[in-house]
């Protein structure tokens, strides 16, 4: 199977450790996103279309991972292969259900949206599809485990506030940590939860994050606050992962684990080998070849068949909220708008600009 796959490149990104799985399994798979540093690519103004029909060989279907960044695959609703997306922070924002009607098939990452997006598409053809550990990043590695607490993840603006930082810092006080407050390059995360008893993760609003999968598959003892959007369906709680209620109850456990190693590296490996067996991008991978090969593509997005007008809506909403203005611009000259309603059409975008 050929599959072409358009996302922002970055090494940390779920695109690539998507990308590199679907290879390993014996995809072919030709990368058509946004150039970025040594890797070649096309820029976003290019209708992904004209992009597919450069190709050396027509691929079987075009993958757009929603990794974050100003991309948007333009023209997607004329695409004559079939079209997936796969939509990771579906609990935040309202652009992605707009996004993924310009799609023939969806993949969201938290499965308490699956109704929310199949409302949206107006087709069956919408699947959960979990995140999850890359085995060559997040594997256990045979090192003394010299952190009682460990977490390796987001602390810019928008946590500042949250429930994430205030237990950041709280368990920073108490327990011995690594540096929760630095970037680890890709390459190190594996090797801090290795080095960890605990690794500890808060959710921003009940979602089933990365981080579970890799702290469970270094072999810590994964700990989170919320069994929400199927984590019950993906670990068994109590034996693989353990649940925490509030801040208090946060530092008991910690506390209490910490003084049982035996019954804490019993679910530290329970949850290791669940992760190893049943949660690896790898895995993931394999979903989506077994759904695109299986499925009746088709034609289904409803974008396909709509009118231009609600075509052109649909893509402003997205591109407005990734800050893609040139794009913007761009349409707004492609409906015939004058100048006075071209600024109407790109102010929402400009203001995200400028309050950036």
């Amino acid at each position: 199977m050929h599959i072409a796959v358009g996302y922002r490149w970055f090494p940390t990104s779920i695109a690539y450790h998507l990308e590199r799985s679907l290879k390993r399994a014996g995809c072919a798979v030709t990368y058509v996103g946004l150039p970025c540093d040594s890797r070649p690519g096309y820029d976003s103004a290019t209708p992904i279309d004209r992009v597919v029909a450069e190709l050396g060989s027509t691929p079987d279907v075009f993958l757009w991972v929603d990794a974050g960044g100003r991309y948007f695959p333009l023209g997607i609703e004329e695409l004559p292969i079939p079209s997936a997306c796969y939509l990771i922070d579906v609990h935040l924002g309202h652009w992605r259900p707009h996004a993924a009607r310009f799609f023939d098939m969806v993949f969201v990452a938290q499965k308490d949206y699956l109704p929310r997006y199949r409302d949206a598409v107006g087709h069956d053809q919408v699947y959960w599809l979990p995140l999850a550990a890359a085995e060559d990043r997040h594997r256990r590695l045979e090192l003394p485990r010299i952190y009682e607490v460990a977490f390796v993840g987001n602390i810019a603006r928008a946590h500042r506030t949250s429930a994430r930082l205030r237990r950041l810092k709280k368990l920073a006080s108490r327990f011995n940590t690594n540096d929760f407050f630095r970037h680890y390059p890709p390459d190190e995360v594996g090797r801090v939860y290795s080095q960890a008893k605990v690794v500890f993760n808060t959710s921003i609003a009940g979602d089933v994050t990365m981080r579970i999968f890799e702290g469970s598959g270094c072999g810590a003892l994964m700990l989170t606050d919320s069994d929400q959007n199927g984590l019950r369906d993906l670990f068994e709680i109590g034996n693989e992962i353990v649940l925490f209620r509030d801040d208090e109850d946060l530092i008991e456990k910690i506390s209490y684990y910490l003084a049982h190693d035996k019954e804490r590296v019993e679910i530290a490996e329970a949850g290791y080998r669940r992760t190893t067996e049943d949660h690896t991008y790898g895995h993931r991978a394999q979903r989506i070849l077994e759904l695109t090969q299986g499925a009746d593509l088709g034609h289904r997005a409803s974008l396909r068949t709509a009118s231009d007008r609600e075509v052109s809506l649909e893509r402003r909403t997205v591109l407005t909220h990734l800050h893609m203005l040139d794009a913007l611009c761009d349409e707004g000259r492609r409906l015939g708008l004058g100048p006075v309603r071209r600024l109407y059409w790109v102010l929402p975008c400009l203001v995200r600009r400028l309050m950036m």
